[in-house]
């Protein structure tokens, strides 16, 4: 909620100024008392989660803090470090916290990198960092991290595997062309009219790679024929 306060005297102001004083040292008092040393705090979408006075008194109370930490981090924070998230003060306990032996800043390919390690109870969880010379690189590589995970997914779920580069196409292609020859008449012309339809997929394939797709097509022919 946004709210509008009119100070009329100086005298006022002091009180405001003392009470916000007072407020966040409580809190911080409470943070410290749970045994916190490194506090994870959420980006605040209303307003600034902290201001320059709450990490003064952190960092008096030698309490590290990492904050714009985006929603959807949240969720694999909490299974990575065995940590618990906290929506209010009160339920600041020592049984909400996670361990770990070193959280650290690092310089990765010139980005800053908040590294926690030694985690005493990690979850199932693993962390990939992706680096690249523009956002468009970045988001190439996650799409492919993403392709080969659901494989991977998929995989285990259900353990069978169909090899991809046009495999199945031209193996359909082959089975139809060798069906074809124990045929006669309109019917023989069908089937042998799909199995060459078959090699549409894997000649876009081989196109797209920047090969020569008559010569791959056609050495895939000739061992389909033989």
């Amino acid at each position: 909620m946004d709210n509008t306060v009119v100070v009329t005297d100086y005298r006022q102001m002091d009180k405001i100024l003392q009470e916000e004083r007072k407020y966040i040292l409580n809190m911080v008092k409470t943070i410290k008392k749970s045994g916190c040393n490194v506090l994870l705090i959420q980006k605040s979408i209303l307003r600034d989660a902290v201001n320059d006075l709450s990490l003064h008194y952190l960092m008096k109370l030698k309490i590290m803090v990492v904050k714009d930490i985006e929603r959807d981090e949240v969720d694999f924070i909490c299974k990575s470090t065995g940590c618990k998230p906290i929506a209010d003060i009160e339920s600041f306990t020592e049984d909400k916290l996670g361990h770990a032996d070193l959280v650290d800043e690092v310089n990765k390919s010139g980005a800053k990198v908040v590294r926690i390690s030694g985690i005493k109870n990690p979850g199932r969880t693993v962390s990939v960092l992706c680096t690249g010379a523009n956002a468009l690189t970045l988001d190439e590589s996650e799409r492919s991290l993403h392709d080969a995970l659901c494989v991977v997914r998929c995989l285990v779920k259900k353990r069978a595997l169909i090899a991809g580069g046009g495999a199945p196409e031209i193996h359909v292609s082959r089975m139809l062309a060798q069906y074809a020859q124990t045929l006669k008449g309109m019917e023989a012309y069908c089937y042998q009219a799909f199995s060459e339809a078959m090699e549409v997929i894997p000649t876009t394939l081989a196109e797209n790679a920047g090969l020569n797709s008559i010569a791959i097509v056609t050495e895939l022919s000739v061992e389909r024929l033989s």
